[in-house]
């Protein structure tokens, strides 16, 4: 396989190499969704799918913000946000590999506003909706699978929408940090590291304030030697009292 960036996307997809077809469905196999499907119908999707490589902060779907794409993450980090009517940037959130987005695409209407932006270099494969309706068309047993994805997401949205009406900002920051050392966490001598680059100002747009505001948040937690921060790295040293934070209703 030989992946490479030119100008910030690959193209790969159908007439691409056996290698790219062997990622994509060992991709499809692991993913959130796809991985419940049988073999056949998995298959069918790898023939017409496509693997793009995208640079760190590269829009994705950037020739048409309202393509009905499925983008499955093979590797990297996909952010999903939106700009307000003032310009102020909204991170809705942050997935991995094995996640897909947008799931909302399936749906026969005018897509949702957000924007999709490789947050770290990426490797996502591709899929036209019109293609995944075909396979759920043929094996409507298949949409309990997509069923219980949806509600795994609307459960989240509600969760996101209480905390952000009801809780604080030093709460929002806690549950958030955890959120993300669950996905992203890794073990270190001195603590958990997030493998995703973040800044202060991506912290700012997942929680919708101010950068000023996360700068002084983190800094109560670095203080108390919870967590230690620099530039685009974030270290949670003592994750108990972490969650020790989290105030239970």
């Amino acid at each position: 396989m030989n992946l490479e960036f030119v100008g910030g996307v690959t193209p790969g997809g159908p007439g691409a190499s056996g290698a790219d077809h062997e990622l994509i469905e060992r991709s499809l196999r692991w993913n959130e969704l796809f991985s419940a499907w049988p073999d056949e119908a998995r298959s069918r999707l790898v023939k017409v799918a496509r693997l793009r490589a995208y640079h760190r902060r590269t829009q994705v779907l950037a020739h048409d913000r309202h393509a009905r794409d499925l983008l499955a993450v093979v590797s990297g980090c996909l952010e999903v946000g939106c700009v307000d009517a003032e310009g102020r940037k909204y991170v809705h959130g942050l997935l991995g590999p094995g996640h897909l987005a947008p799931l909302v695409r399936l749906l026969e209407d005018e897509p949702l506003p957000y924007n999709y932006h490789a947050h770290e270099d990426s490797v996502i494969v591709h899929l036209a909706c019109d293609a995944v309706l075909s396979v759920l068309a043929e094996q409507p047993q298949l949409w309990r699978e997509v069923a219980r994805l949806g509600l795994q997401r609307q459960r989240y949205s509600l969760q996101a929408l209480h905390e952000q009406v009801l809780s604080g900002i030093p709460q929002r920051l806690v549950v958030t940090l955890l959120r993300l050392v669950d996905f992203y966490g890794i073990a270190e001598s001195d603590g958990l590291a997030l493998r995703v680059r973040l800044s202060q100002h991506d912290l700012a747009a997942m929680l919708g304030v101010s950068r000023q505001t996360i700068n002084r948040e983190l800094g109560l937690l670095i203080e108390v030697g919870i967590l230690d921060a620099t530039y685009n790295r974030i270290i949670v040293k003592d994750l108990a009292r972490l969650k020790e934070r989290v105030q239970l209703p």
